[in-house]
């Protein structure tokens, strides 16, 4: 199917990558001290905190797989969506883990556990957040860039350059201002996001011809399963359990999400983010799985099923709205990079390489080496998207490597603020047993993925326990047991 992208579009997304450029250059001024480059300053307000929160977890590789998941599974895929908000709210509400972290002022998620239990827990946690950072935006480059070949009407072999030359933007304006370029860019990326959001929506509607026809095309290609939930097997007991821990999880301990909370002014100020946050994440993953349940209306069943949004937006939308959406597809995309470089750089240096070092780095030391760990994790990810095939879906593959971190770092922080006994041993026994389940995932994909992402959980809150016990914490004045070097 032709796209109609033209050259008006075209000067759309060219202007629309500079103009992102420029600005966040501008905002290098402001990122004197490492607490300006990591976390603002701790000035960030509600209204800003919303619109940079919301545009970060709303990347172009999210609505991919969002739209993809309710195009094989119908209505019922809005049960996640739900569940997104939900415990968001419920984290905002109650000030899970959250409040804690923010009162201690600390910059990253694995700080926190140096104080609470010891160096080499903080390394740990490091290592797996950063290596699920790593593996999550590895996928990015190339799911992102197959969906943006359809759609913009080009040939593959170009993607690498165009690719290219957003990373490079992305990097240059995040390297330069931290997290001040991100917060000022994403706000700007949201507006943009909101458009594109919009109009899909509305062309969408208008080419599938309602909601009853919408719902008319689900019951034909999906029948009752699509249509009811207590039918829909996919999305059994089970997996709805799963997925209310993993977005707990998510919300509370992923640092690309934590950072904003730990950028804001004061506590509740953090807690208001999330409760407001909370209704964007419900459209954050709402409106592409209205995408895609549209598809089945316009498109119908097509193969592979990743490719049902871009040929449908290719059907529906005209020369110059297409462009219009593309700079709103882009501006997700180019949001999730800035945020996901500067944190997982900053996990890198802060909880990684520097407690590993004979000597106490100055402030401008670990900007630099920050600034230096942006750079590298880009490189990274361009080759390994463009030249390495991953075997599983997107929505596969991200919650797996997901759950290599997210089920301990959520135990061990519970542990840690909540249970007064909880220790280092209960800790590495969390982090070893949480990664059995997805590692043996990744290597048999018949392993259920529901069943790997509960046995991790499981394992997690298991080894936490049972490792406390067994390796209780010292008595007040003498060393946390530590791990061998």
């Amino acid at each position: 199917m032709q796209s109609q992208f033209s050259t008006l579009d075209w000067a759309l997304v060219i202007g629309f990558i500079a103009f992102c450029g420029v600005l966040g250059v501008r905002a290098r001024k402001r990122a004197g001290s490492l607490d300006d480059f990591l976390v603002m300053g701790r000035r960030l307000g509600p209204v800003w905190g919303v619109a940079t929160l919301a545009a970060t977890e709303t990347g172009l590789v999210t609505i991919i797989y969002f739209s993809e998941e309710a195009y094989l599974a119908g209505f019922v895929a809005l049960a996640a969506s739900v569940i997104a908000a939900a415990t968001m709210w419920f984290v905002g509400r109650t000030g899970l883990i959250i409040k804690r972290l923010r009162a201690l002022e600390v910059r990253t998620v694995p700080e926190f556990l140096e104080t609470r239990f010891n160096t080499h827990v903080r390394w740990i946690a490091g290592v797996a957040t950063f290596l699920v950072g790593v593996l999550n935006m590895g996928i990015f480059l190339q799911t992102e860039g197959t969906f943006l070949a359809v759609v913009m009407g080009i040939s593959p072999a170009k993607l690498p350059l165009i690719m290219g030359v957003m990373l490079v933007v992305v990097i240059a304006y995040t390297m330069l201002g931290g997290m001040y370029s991100v917060v000022l860019t994403d706000v700007v990326q949201f507006v943009f996001i909101l458009i594109g959001v919009s109009c899909t929506t509305y062309f969408i509607f208008a080419a599938a011809g309602g909601w009853q026809k919408i719902i008319e095309a689900v019951a034909v290609h999906r029948g009752s399963a699509g249509l009811s939930l207590w039918d829909a097997t996919r999305y059994g007991p089970l997996f709805l359990a799963w997925t209310t821990l993993y977005y707990l999880s998510g919300w509370s301990s992923w640092q690309p999400v934590v950072a904003r909370a730990l950028s804001m002014k004061d506590v509740g100020l953090a807690l208001r983010l999330y409760r407001l946050s909370s209704l964007f994440m419900l459209f954050r993953a709402g409106f592409p799985m209205i995408w895609g349940v549209g598809a089945l209306a316009i498109v119908g069943i097509v193969t592979p099923s990743s490719t049902a949004l871009p040929q449908m937006l290719v059907k529906i939308l005209p020369a110059g709205m297409i462009g219009l959406v593309t700079v709103g597809f882009l501006a997700a995309s180019m949001s999730t990079y800035s945020s996901y470089f500067l944190a997982f750089s900053s996990i890198l240096v802060q909880d990684v390489v520097g407690p590993r070092l004979h000597r106490t780095l100055s402030d401008h030391q670990r900007v630099v080496f920050t600034q230096a760990g942006i750079l590298v994790i880009g490189v990274l990810i361009y080759f390994w998207g463009m030249f390495y095939h991953f075997p599983e879906s997107v929505f596969r593959y991200i919650t797996v490597t997901g759950s290599l971190s997210f089920a301990a770092t959520l135990t061990v922080l519970v542990g840690g603020i909540y249970w007064k006994r909880a220790s280092a041993g209960g800790a590495y026994c969390a982090f070893l047993g949480s990664a059995i389940p997805p590692v043996i995932c990744l290597v048999h994909p018949q392993f259920s993925p529901t069943s790997a992402g509960l046995l991790s959980y499981t394992l997690a809150m298991t080894g936490m326990v049972l490792g406390t016990l067994t390796f209780p914490r010292p008595a007040v004045g003498q060393r946390e047991v530590c791990a061998p070097h």
